[in-house]
C-alpha cells in the first residue's frame, strides 16, 4: 500500500512495462532472460522494501511530534 511517503513514485504500470520488455526483448539463452527476470525483480522488491522503511519512520517522527 503507497502511503505517499516514499521517495519511490514507481506506479505499477511501470513494472509491467518493464517486466513485458524484458520477457519480449531477445536474450542469448533461457538462462539469461531468466537472471535479466530476477535481477529486476530484486531490484523492485529492494525498493519496497525501502519505500516501507522511509513510510515507518516518516509515521514514527509524525507520532512523536
Amino acid at each position: 500500500m503507497a502511503t505517499g511517503t516514499s521517495n519511490f513514485p514507481h506506479q505499477p504500470i511501470d513494472t509491467y512495462t518493464r517486466l513485458a520488455h524484458l520477457l519480449h526483448s531477445p536474450a542469448p539463452d533461457r538462462e539469461a532472460l531468466l537472471d535479466r527476470l530476477y535481477e529486476e525483480l530484486l531490484t523492485r522488491e529492494s525498493r519496497a522494501y525501502a519505500a516501507g522503511w522511509t513510510d515507518a519512520l516518516t509515521e514514527a517522527r509524525r507520532v512523536r511530534r
